[in-house]
């Protein structure tokens, strides 16, 4: 990625932001489980809000990265508690997925303010999962800081329109795919339906336990 660090048109440094975001969400990995899972389980608001914390802490990173903050995140991003919490967090992603229910068309109306708590407790679970992500720093502190120290050439329409395309990749991504999980939600039975969602619980208690239990043994040598 170091090559976006030469002279390019602001529409071909847009444009290549978009795609290579594109191409990253299109890699499955925690986000993704988790965002499928509340589309499956819950209802489509709940990955919505999910997702709608995921981006907030992507743009919080980019004005980070954009006032020089790399080597700070950099750090950040390499500290064994993050994986620690970040395996934590997927095995509570998991456990929740192989408790849930498929959801019904016969299922009550849940009452207002507890879908209030529930897009809240789905936002914050959107940073927490990308927080807790090692791959997600890795990401901003090499691709995502290339982009940013390429589109600063171009000024602050630059990096605007920069983080518009890094973003506009993710949702180019998630919109059609949660589209797609709520469709196929519908279709499937609910038997069906609740071999997927428990499936990718599983599959989250897996990467949740690897995640924590390198976190640990590193917080461990660490303390040693």
């Amino acid at each position: 990625m170091s090559g976006l660090t030469v002279p390019l048109s602001l529409p071909a440094l847009v444009a290549l932001g978009f795609l290579v975001s594109l191409a990253t969400v299109a890699v499955p990995g925690p986000i993704t489980l988790v965002a499928s899972r509340l589309a499956l389980s819950r209802h489509l608001s709940s990955a919505v809000w999910f997702l709608i914390g995921v981006t907030t802490l992507d743009v919080a990173l980019f004005t980070a990265l954009a006032s020089g903050a790399a080597p700070v995140l950099r750090e950040i991003g390499a500290l064994p508690v993050v994986e620690l919490f970040g395996g934590l967090a997927l095995l509570w992603g998991g456990a929740a997925s192989l408790r849930a229910a498929p959801s019904g068309a016969g299922r009550a109306r849940t009452p207002e303010n507890v879908e209030e708590r529930k897009a809240l407790g789905s936002f914050l679970l959107g940073l927490v999962v990308a927080a807790a992500n090692p791959h997600y720093w890795i990401w901003w502190v090499t691709a995502g800081l290339a982009f940013v120290e390429a589109a600063r050439a171009h000024g602050a329409s630059g990096l605007a329109w920069m983080l518009g395309a890094l973003v506009g990749g993710v949702v180019a991504w998630y919109v059609p795919l949660l589209w797609a999980f709520r469709r196929g939600s519908k279709l499937l039975t609910p038997r069906a339906e609740r071999f997927v969602i428990h499936a990718m619980g599983v599959v989250l208690l897996l990467l949740g336990a690897g995640l924590a239990v390198l976190g640990g043994w590193r917080l461990y040598l660490a303390a040693s």
